[in-house]
């Protein structure tokens, strides 16, 4: 995983189907999570991009349009769409006001938190790590591990993404602690890469292959999780 064009390219297929299986099954919930993993895609298909720029050689024109421009779209879909999928467990006019002024708060929120991160990029091309991982982070290389504030936003971030099922899904438990253990498996993983963000890749097929599963075991019978 992230480490080449045929390792993102097979993610994001990955991770295309799945979400095209969850939203075809017509139940809610598997819809909820498909929606909230077209951010975790859309990365995928941007580090795509990104190999086929060959950072490793040069920072190209289209290397810095694809990192201003969709890895940050990417980046804010992932909290939106966990946040927004809600609707499909309970409709916008159905829903008591304040749950829609908290979806409201959060989406500001996260939406912040994008600006500043923006704001504050002081890296305009992604680069590959001597590891050989993709790196688009906000600041430069040298300086990630000075960065107290990109800390902050890695520790946060996760959270933003997960919290929204804590929030609304009222169906027992077991099924997002299931879709969401690879996910935190690999953020954990994270910290001890010298590319933390290009990690997603992991996040996004395992955490894709996961879903499906427990789709297919819910539509079979064999384990009913709603």
């Amino acid at each position: 995983m992230c480490y080449s064009v045929y390792s993102s390219l097979k993610t994001t297929f990955i991770a295309v189907c799945s979400i095209s299986y969850l939203l075809y099954s017509g139940i809610p919930e598997f819809q909820w999570i498909a929606l909230s993993l077209v951010g975790w895609a859309l990365m995928q298909f941007s580090e795509l991009l990104l190999w086929l720029t060959k950072p490793k050689k040069s920072c190209t024109i289209w290397n810095k349009i694809i990192t201003l421009t969709l890895v940050p779209i990417a980046l804010l879909l992932q909290p939106m769409g966990s946040l927004w999928g809600a609707l499909y467990i309970v409709s916008w006019k159905k829903m008591p006001q304040f749950k829609k002024n908290c979806m409201i708060l959060y989406s500001l929120i996260v939406l912040c938190c994008e600006i500043i991160t923006f704001l504050y990029k002081t890296n305009k091309c992604t680069i590959v790590t001597p590891k050989g991982r993709l790196y688009w982070s906000p600041v430069e290389y040298t300086m990630y591990r000075s960065s107290e504030y990109f800390d902050y936003i890695y520790m946060i971030w996760p959270i933003l993404i997960v919290l929204p099922f804590i929030l609304f899904w009222n169906k027992g438990n077991l099924l997002p602690i299931l879709l969401f253990t690879p996910f935190i498996i690999g953020w954990i993983y994270g910290l001890y890469t010298d590319g933390k963000p290009s990690i997603w890749c992991y996040y996004t097929y395992y955490t894709s292959i996961t879903g499906s599963i427990l789709l297919f075991l819910q539509q079979t019978k064999i384990y009913k999780f709603i």
